[in-house]
């Protein structure tokens, strides 16, 4: 009877292992199946996943080199600034040791062209652009002061003729000898004297009273004609002449100074009409 009992007890036991073993079989069938589906997702992925890194490496090299080539560039810009740099202070240090040089170099070149621009080439003195300045500047410093202020307008006779008759570097000439002796008679201060247009001269003369003005224009017309400047086509003179116009005013603001240039150049008129070779002149009173 024991032994009976005792091989039931063995049998159960058994049976119990053996369905043991069949739940881990199918345990193991369960992870056999589901690791031949990864194997298999892996096999179908894997071609796709090999040209992603792929790519991936491609860019990363690319971002590399890219990298190295700005890098390369920076350091030659760097490289380029740095000489440059240098540059720079050797030119402000020159700038710095030269300056007054330099500076007064260019203040000389500035009146240089200032003066040329406002300059008769042939006659070396003062041109048309250089006489309305002057003028225009004496004209309201006059205002200020209320000083006189004259002109004079001058005309050698019968130019024209001249020329046709000497022809013109003998005119060029004769106008060169006209404005040498107006420059030495106008010898004081602010004066100026100026090639007004062709063969025809003008002064200006601040605080000069209107009997300075004319003994001025006849000590002028007196020197011309110590020239002895031989003219066979004149009218009145074997010699060169000269018309002259001298116009006087005390400058106002109200008035503009071409009043005076008018004046002096209706006097000269007048002078030519009268034949020439004389001065007439105007007091401005108005």
């Amino acid at each position: 009877m024991t032994e009976g009992i005792g091989l039931e007890n063995q049998e159960s036991q058994l049976l119990a292992e053996i369905a043991q073993l069949h739940a881990e079989i199918e345990r193991l069938k369960r992870d056999g199946h589901d690791l031949q589906v990864a194997l298999s997702t892996t096999a179908e992925h894997g071609d796709l996943i090999e040209a992603q890194l792929y790519e991936t490496n491609v860019k990363l090299q690319a971002e590399v080199v890219e990298r190295q080539r700005a890098e390369a560039m920076l350091k030659a810009l760097l490289d380029i600034i740095s000489r440059e740099r240098d540059d720079l202070a050797i030119i402000l240090q020159t700038i710095r040791e030269h300056g007054d040089a330099v500076d007064t170099q260019w203040h000389q070149k500035f009146n240089e062209s200032t003066l040329l621009a406002s300059s008769d080439s042939l006659t070396q003195i003062a041109n048309r652009r250089g006489f309305d300045e002057h003028l225009n500047y004496q004209w309201q410093q006059m205002v200020r002061e209320q000083a006189a202020l004259a002109v004079i307008l001058c005309d050698i006779d019968y130019f024209k003729q001249y020329n046709d008759t000497y022809g013109h570097p003998a005119g060029d000439n004769c106008l060169q000898q006209v404005a040498r002796v107006l420059r030495a008679a106008v010898n004081r201060p602010q004066a100026l004297v100026a090639r007004y247009g062709g063969e025809e001269f003008a002064v200006i003369l601040p605080q000069t009273e209107e009997a300075e003005a004319l003994e001025l224009a006849e000590q002028i017309q007196s020197a011309i004609a110590k020239l002895q400047i031989p003219h066979l086509g004149s009218r009145i003179n074997p010699c060169v002449s000269v018309s002259m116009g001298v116009a006087w005013a005390i400058p106002r603001e109200e008035r503009s100074p071409n009043s005076l240039i008018a004046e002096a150049d209706r006097c000269l008129y007048l002078a030519k009409q009268q034949g020439r070779n004389r001065i007439v002149h105007q007091i401005i009173t108005e």
